[in-house]
């Protein structure tokens, strides 16, 4: 019953992603004793196997798979994150954890998705990491990392190492303890974030818009600001600023919530001060967007997804229940 369940997953989750791609390849990802061809127990077996340009499809697991090391260009993508809280999205409230991605020499042009994991480096060009649950992301980590996007992420800690990263893009993610986009080779645009990080967040060569920043924000004189909404007391006076205002408290202005910490818990204040707040009358923070990529709840990839599962057996006969929809 359980392979039956996972392969009708898999085939349903790859469907949107193979379309107009015919010459790639899906490789399975599944350590749930589900075997045949192109699958494997292990992120980096996967990885070995594959062709640039292929789908690694990693499936839901109790278990890691392990950490990769990424030297070709891939799709990589999971079930999504806190599924267990916002229900109803997938059937299987089960996420996919990896050890850790090291996106290496070789990797440019690779995108991630729906994955949760510690660790993911950045040190390659044009990477793309999409709707995951990150611990620890780290920007131009001993390597160039330029044109790449963070989009729509749930992360603690974002950190620019010393080495360049031109054209970074980070835009409508969850931010929960600190950013440091200020180590003077970063350069880019921070915009339609949510940024509860009591570690502060400090900013250097960036254009930073549409943001709620919960605790401390650090600007240079590098740094051009507008339409932020800050809990601090007042308004920085480095950098570039317009239209910003201090003194909003995290509980006037987020939905918050009590219990286990979790995505929903940022969305805006219905009749709040983000409401309409934003350049262009978008909302502040991460679940609104001028070019249309808020936040998606629990990082569903833009895969077709099984939200209801059911199966019962009546003699020799098989009946099964399904539920999807599309995700954008």
């Amino acid at each position: 019953m359980k392979k039956l369940y996972a392969s009708l997953l898999l085939g349903l989750s790859t469907l949107l992603v193979v379309s107009g791609a015919f010459a790639q390849t899906i490789r399975r990802v599944n350590n749930n004793g589900i075997t045949g061809t192109n699958i494997y127990s292990t992120i980096q077996a996967a990885h070995d196997a594959a062709a640039a340009n292929d789908i690694i499809q990693v499936e839901p697991s109790t278990t890691t798979y392990g950490s990769l090391t990424c030297t070709k260009k891939l799709t990589i993508v999971g079930p999504g994150y806190f599924l267990d809280l916002n229900t109803g999205l997938q059937a299987s409230s089960i996420p996919a954890t990896v050890a850790s991605i090291d996106f290496q020499s070789g990797s440019a042009g690779s995108s991630v998705s729906g994955i949760t994991t510690p660790n993911i480096y950045l040190r390659a060009n044009n990477i793309s990491v999409t709707r995951n649950k990150v611990d620890y992301l780290y920007v131009a980590y001993f390597g160039e990392s330029s044109q790449c996007v963070i989009r729509q992420n749930y992360i603690y800690y974002l950190y620019a190492y010393g080495y360049t990263s031109n054209d970074l893009l980070v835009t409508n993610n969850l931010i929960t303890y600190y950013v440091y986009l200020s180590n003077g080779v970063t350069k880019g645009e921070f915009n339609n974030n949510t940024v509860m990080a009591s570690g502060g967040a400090s900013f250097d060569g960036f254009t930073v818009k549409n943001n709620y920043f919960g605790y401390s924000f650090t600007p240079t004189s590098n740094t051009s600001w507008s339409y932020n909404k800050l809990a601090q007391a007042s308004l920085p006076t480095s950098g570039t600023q317009s239209n910003n205002t201090a003194n909003v408290a995290y509980n006037t202005i987020l939905t918050w919530g009590s219990g286990t910490q979790y995505d929903a818990w940022y969305k805006l204040k219905a009749g709040g001060p983000g409401i309409g707040a934003g350049e262009g009358g978008v909302d502040i923070g991460a679940f609104d967007s001028p070019t249309g990529y808020d936040y998606k709840l629990s990082g569903i990839p833009a895969v077709p997804s099984i939200y209801e599962y059911n199966q019962s057996v009546n003699g020799n006969t098989l009946n099964v229940t399904l539920s999807t929809r599309s995700n954008n």
